[in-house]
């Protein structure tokens, strides 16, 4: 593997941060390219983009801590160095989704309904990227497997192979990324002047269902006890039957409208 990109003395630019960065900035033009397909006001929703990308950084910060938080409070000197702070993807989503959510409420200029679907596919696109840096970092290891696919690590025994469950996101997100494209191709010329979002709940539902499969060959407990420790599958579990109605009454709304447009005479 190979955590550090660059390294002078005691400077360093580890290769895991500049590979999320390059994923997250494609991410971020594509994005914004993407406004006019949906016709939104590209000065509003760009500086919508500029701050939920703020708390999108301070979501993937914080997630994982959350339950740790009262015992950083007692005691201070407890709270991890920036340097192994970690980062939570469910925690970067559920960030830019929230504070989207409320600044769409407030400038009533943009469509959240629509900025969710301009974002969710080059979101895919950046985890399919961005698990890379995670590969080449070493962390977010597979459990230890005489699978084909496994792959030797340095830091493990000689003859220790694990499964590159990173390289698994990596390869998923992108067929999601395509799934989305095809399902937006279908159901944008469908819509009418009441919006009715797709791609973004099927995006979440699949990228659910990614993380709960591969839950045996990363971690050596089982689902439900990372539904249990874990705040990230914490949330996923939750939102996961609420993004599912979110789908059926899109899709419901879009068949409904499209046959009255159909039999109007």
């Amino acid at each position: 593997m190979y955590p550090t990109l660059i390294q002078f003395g005691s400077f360093r630019i580890d290769t895991y941060s500049v590979i999320w960065f390059i994923a997250l900035s494609i991410a971020i033009i594509w994005s914004i390219k993407r406004l006019k397909l949906y016709e939104l006001n590209e000065d509003e929703s760009r500086r919508i983009m500029a701050i939920s990308f703020m708390f999108m950084i301070l979501g993937a910060m914080t997630l994982e801590h959350i339950h740790d938080i009262p015992s950083y409070v007692r005691n201070p000197s407890s709270i991890p160095s920036l340097s192994s702070w970690g980062l939570s993807e469910m925690g970067a989503l559920l960030g830019a989704f929230i504070s989207s959510l409320v600044l769409c409420i407030f400038s009533r200029k943009v469509s959240f309904m629509k900025l969710c679907d301009v974002a969710i596919i080059p979101i895919m696109l950046s985890i399919t990227i961005g698990r890379w840096g995670c590969f080449l970092n070493g962390c977010c290891l597979g459990q230890p497997s005489k699978f084909c696919l496994a792959v030797h690590f340095p830091f493990d025994k000689i003859g220790v192979t694990r499964h590159p469950v990173q390289i698994y996101y990596s390869v998923i997100a992108f067929v999601i990324m395509l799934i989305l494209i095809y399902a937006e191709k279908k159901i944008l010329p469908l819509q009418e002047k009441n919006y009715h979002s797709v791609t973004t709940p099927l995006g979440i539902i699949l990228y659910s269902l990614m993380r709960f499969a591969i839950v045996p060959v990363r971690d050596e407990y089982s689902l439900w006890v990372m539904i249990r420790d874990s705040a990230t599958y914490q949330v996923l579990a939750a939102i996961f039957p609420l993004v599912c109605v979110w789908l059926m009454y899109s899709l419901l709304k879009l068949k409904t409208e499209n046959s009255y447009r159909q039999n109007k005479p």
